[in-house]
């Protein structure tokens, strides 16, 4: 009978009924727009999820933008989600509180897009299961806070500088550098190193990035070294670190795009073909990886007995777990907490150190101050190797400063989430489930209400009692006391690792590598900006990556 209805309407009836459901479904969608709980400024949505089709993946843009205009709590909807910024740190105290709360748990929106790459809800940081995330927790600490593992990080970041350093001179003795400067694309050579280094601590096995960059430099291929040239490596590591880069700069293709268009669209679909690939020829490489090592657990266990990289560790530990008929990981935990720490321990920490090279060079008086730092804790020749321990990291408390200044004024991490799966309280409203949270680190990062002269670069404001007595007379009582006060109150003032339960808990490796490095660099090499007028290349989609950074470097004159 329905049918019989159906086919006596014609054209006028089709497009009558059409336009009838189309004016039912805006009463609808702004009906529920304007008498949604806890109303706050903010653009007007579009239907359809339509804002995606101007969105560019660039949040740290789009907030600050937001915030501008709208003031430190505002809201707009993205992908299908009610989204409210958050520029104020007191709006924190919830969101990053220590405590378990697990109704703000999620970090990540849920996307049907997301479950074309295979990433989402395993390992640590796109994980929303607490259950599954918690055990990935405990193996992940167990494994790091080994004793031997901060020391064998520390070795192996040696041992890739002298690998660095050995392919600059190379390139310095090839180029016939005038007044023994060597120019550089920093980030591109800090990239390699850091996927390079990062391979050996997390599984054990030496990539080959830096070698394959350094090949690029030789116009005369048959003068290479044969095991250089012919090792098939040289082009795995390469595809291994494009498919990283791809991801990070790729994933909000699948947040924000509807599947459907992903899959039929040409343009969007070669985009997702192409990340696609990347993908799954990075955990491609990285189950290898567990196999080859779960066979020689298997075969010479007590070979590895002396091994500390993360991926013996969590095998060693899963080992026991399951001995002991505990609860334990699955191969698939165990690539995406590899998959994870290749993430954070690469792009997030050679942009961090291209940010720091950048403001150093800036500031002068900066940079003599971090060398006399550094020439004090290791006294001696410039051209020596270094011995470090966690003991030296332990003095370099400038280089610190240095560090957490950097990344004040250009954070990695511009933007964190959380994602409500039940009723909570944030901000002073009770908020329903499905209500995502964007934390604006980078405009409280550089708003003068938390910090005196954010434009400017200044670790010293880190050291309270540095600044109160150094600056005594450039600062007024009030000034003085707006300083302290700074210190004391605002808390999530500078957020380098997030917060809360969901901290990153490789923070205290990635400080043990940038601070180790930094001690190997600036002992050796004095650095300056080819051209000091240039701003930064950056590319901001979930992280801010630098793109690049061309620098000059010669050999340091020994320390007296």
């Amino acid at each position: 009978m329905s049918f019989r209805i159906i086919e006596s309407f014609n054209t006028v009836d089709n497009l009558l009924i059409i336009f009838l459901t189309l004016i039912l479904y805006l009463f609808h969608f702004y009906y529920n727009y304007f008498t949604r709980p806890n109303p706050l400024p903010g653009p007007l949505p579009l239907p359809f999820g339509l804002e995606s089709l101007f969105f560019d993946g660039n949040f740290k843009r789009l907030t600050a933008d937001l915030c501008q205009k709208y003031g430190d709590i505002c809201e707009f909807r993205l992908g299908g989600y009610r989204r409210i910024v958050l520029s104020k740190p007191d709006y924190f105290e919830n969101l990053l509180a220590p405590s378990k709360n697990l109704a703000i748990f999620a970090t990540s929106e849920y996307s049907p897009g997301v479950d074309m790459l295979g990433t989402f809800g395993l390992g640590m940081f796109l994980n929303n299961n607490y259950e599954n995330w918690k055990i990935n927790k405990y193996f992940l600490l167990q494994s790091i806070s080994t004793p031997g593992f901060s020391e064998e990080a520390i070795k192996f970041t040696i041992e890739s500088f002298e690998k660095l350093d050995g392919y600059w001179n190379s390139l310095k003795k090839s180029q016939s550098c005038e007044d023994d400067w060597l120019q550089i694309d920093f980030s591109q050579w800090m990239n390699r190193f850091m996927t390079d280094n990062i391979s050996i601590i997390a599984t054990g096995e030496r990539g080959c990035s830096m070698d394959s960059y350094y090949n690029t430099f030789n116009s005369d291929k048959s003068k290479l070294e044969s095991s250089h040239f012919d090792d098939p490596k040289l082009y795995n590591s390469e595809k291994f670190i494009r498919a990283l880069i791809a991801y990070t700069r790729g994933l909000n293709l699948f947040y924000f795009v509807h599947p459907f268009l992903v899959r039929y669209v040409p343009f969007l679909k070669n985009k997702a073909n192409l990340l696609q690939e990347n993908i799954n020829y990075a955990l491609k490489t990285l189950d290898n990886m567990i196999e080859r090592r779960k066979f020689d657990f298997a075969n010479t266990p007590q070979k590895l007995k002396s091994k500390h990289d993360l991926l013996t560790l969590l095998i060693t530990a899963n080992h026991d777990a399951k001995r002991k008929m505990v609860e334990s990981l699955t191969d698939e935990d165990i690539r995406a907490l590899l998959f994870d720490i290749f993430l954070a321990g690469s792009d997030s920490t050679s942009s961090t150190l291209c940010y720091i090279i950048y403001n150093i060079c800036h500031n002068p008086h900066v940079k003599q101050k971090m060398f006399d730092e550094i020439d004090s804790v290791f006294p001696g020749n410039s051209s020596s190797t270094l011995c470090i321990t966690l003991d030296h990291l332990g003095k370099l408390k400038y280089c610190e400063a240095i560090i957490k200044e950097a990344s004040r004024m250009t954070p990695v991490l511009p933007i964190s989430k959380r994602v409500t799966n039940a009723e909570c309280k944030v901000a002073g409203y009770k908020w329903p489930a499905k209500i995502v949270f964007h934390l604006n680190y980078a405009n409280i990062h550089m708003n003068e209400k938390y910090w005196i002269n954010p434009t400017v670069f200044d670790p010293d404001r880190f050291d309270l009692q540095n600044d109160l007595n150094e600056f005594n007379d450039d600062l007024s009582i009030s000034d003085k006391e707006n300083k302290k006060s700074t210190h004391d109150r605002d808390k999530f003032s500078l957020i380098m690792f997030g917060g809360g339960i969901r901290i990153c808990p490789g923070k205290r490796l990635a400080m043990t590598n940038l601070l180790s490095f930094m001690a190997l660099i600036f002992k050796k090499y004095d650095v300056e900006l080819m051209d000091m007028e240039a701003p930064l290349k950056t590319y901001t989609g979930v992280i801010t990556n630098c793109l690049e950074l061309k620098i000059k470097v010669k050999p340091r004159k020994p320390s007296l």
